[in-house]
């Protein structure tokens, strides 16, 4: 078993690093479509929405047969539910998103799904008045729902930001 999860951790890192070393000359000349970047844009609106609108306008962003895999965590997997729910707890608790942003390797739309390889970073304000920060490489499926989009599926791996050459990161602590 630890042969198989050893392989599986392994290559998805390989993919994910390959897919980060692309992300220059994905960015470069401006290749994503309108549409394409209504996806990016949709993401990096993630925590607004929370701050802004409010818990059941956030969970609305989340497809009802929602699910994200903790890949180098727990290796459990979440549902709609879940994800409200520890959504919740931080909102609840004071916590604050304060700066998120997206940096778009792939975005790939085919119908009504939209395959996106994504940078994203995010800067919290925590209860205590305390700053966090986190940057993670992504690869999520959303769905079209009416004129917008919802995540249907997350996979991400937590990295640190000198990890993505290049990368042009705007929500470091400091900044």
């Amino acid at each position: 078993m630890k042969v198989v999860h050893y392989f599986v951790t392994s290559l998805t890192t390989v993919l994910l690093i390959s897919a980060a070393h692309v992300m220059a000359a994905v960015n470069e000349g401006g290749q994503f479509s309108d549409q394409e970047m209504s996806v990016a844009k949709f993401w990096q609106g993630m925590g607004p929405a929370l701050r802004d609108q409010g818990m059941e306008a956030y969970a609305k962003r989340y497809h009802p047969d929602f699910r994200h895999w903790d890949i180098t965590g727990s290796g459990r997997v979440s549902d709609h539910a879940g994800a409200v729910a520890a959504w919740s707890r931080f909102d609840e608790a004071g916590h604050v998103i304060t700066c998120t942003h997206v940096i778009p390797v792939t975005i790939d739309i085919v119908g009504d799904l939209a395959y996106a390889r994504l940078v994203y970073e995010q800067a919290n304000r925590m209860a205590d008045g305390a700053m966090t920060y986190g940057a993670w490489r992504m690869f999520d499926v959303f769905k079209r729902h009416k004129d917008s989009w919802q995540v249907l599926e997350s996979n991400m791996v937590q990295i640190e930001p000198e990890q993505e050459e290049g990368a042009q990161f705007q929500c470091l602590p400091g900044d």
